[in-house]
């Protein structure tokens, strides 16, 4: 046996899982190979030190925290999801859908805000388990392990060869209520120089849900002067229109006055200026 042919069987070596043909051929070589023996010595530490250690054990309350938080976040998701699909602003050009109260889609979001509530009050009506820190402290806490994960993944894959992959990056942003400036940063770089146009819409699509920021609005008003493609101009000037930003105005008219710009999106730029 050579050195990788041993490697591949020294855990079940060491487990006594070999036959006693290949068990024999793995000694021979572990005798006369010091590198081999080596390797093995230290497996064989590092499995006793496996054995050795103690599983911790998280606090019932931890998981019944965390349940609390799950569940609210789902039905919260899930409200916001069914509201979304019936708002004005996605539905065909010139149709206009209003729901009245008595609109089964409001009666199925109520219903899931109640069970929310419902959850919620049953939580705080029930003895307190005596938990390590108070329960709205560990919530807060698994709030901001989550936030941070979220915010890790998307710095970790907006670089990533796949433009799929740097979209789901920018995607995560629409996850988080409040966005720190690095995450901003992030989708303004993914606006403005990604190589992908889909990156770059993703990554504008993200930022019209923070555009109430003044930062942000100031980095669309920048971004808007260098963008070429029409679809990303034409969503950067509905945007700058619906925040009556009247700093676009002199990008617009650059925009109209290029001898490139698509008529469709000078038509578009002509109707926002009468807007702003």
């Amino acid at each position: 046996m050579n050195c990788k042919e041993v490697q591949t069987l020294l855990t079940d070596w060491l487990d006594q899982k070999l036959d006693d043909s290949s068990a024999a051929r793995v000694k021979e070589h572990l005798d006369g190979c010091e590198a081999c023996r080596h390797e093995a010595e230290e497996l064989r530490m590092l499995f006793a030190a496996m054995k050795a250690t103690i599983a911790e054990t998280p606090p019932p309350a931890l998981r019944e925290s965390f349940d609390t938080m799950l569940q609210s976040e789902l039905n919260m998701l899930t409200t916001a999801n069914i509201i979304q699909e019936f708002r004005p602003d996605r539905q065909a050009p010139g149709k206009t859908i209003r729901l009245s109260l008595s609109s089964p889609v409001w009666k199925v979001a109520a219903a899931v805000i109640l069970l929310a509530g419902g959850i919620a009050i049953g939580k705080t009506t029930q003895p307190p388990s005596k938990p390590s820190m108070p329960d709205y402290a560990q919530i807060d806490s698994l709030r901001k392990e989550v936030k941070e994960m979220k915010q890790a993944v998307m710095l970790n894959l907006i670089d990533d060869e796949s433009a799929s992959q740097r979209i789901k990056a920018v995607s995560y942003a629409e996850e988080m209520t409040n966005p720190d400036q690095q995450v901003i940063d992030v989708l303004i770089g993914a606006l403005n120089h990604d190589k992908n146009v889909n990156v770059r819409l993703a990554a504008l699509y993200s930022l019209t849900r923070f555009a109430d920021r003044r930062s942000v609005r100031d980095s669309l008003v920048s971004s808007l002067r260098t963008q070429t493609e029409p679809i990303i101009q034409v969503v950067l000037i509905n945007l700058l229109a619906e925040k009556r930003d009247q700093r676009a105005i002199a990008p617009i008219r650059d925009i109209m006055t290029n001898k490139k710009t698509l008529k469709e999106v000078k038509d578009v730029a002509q109707r926002s200026l009468k807007v702003i």
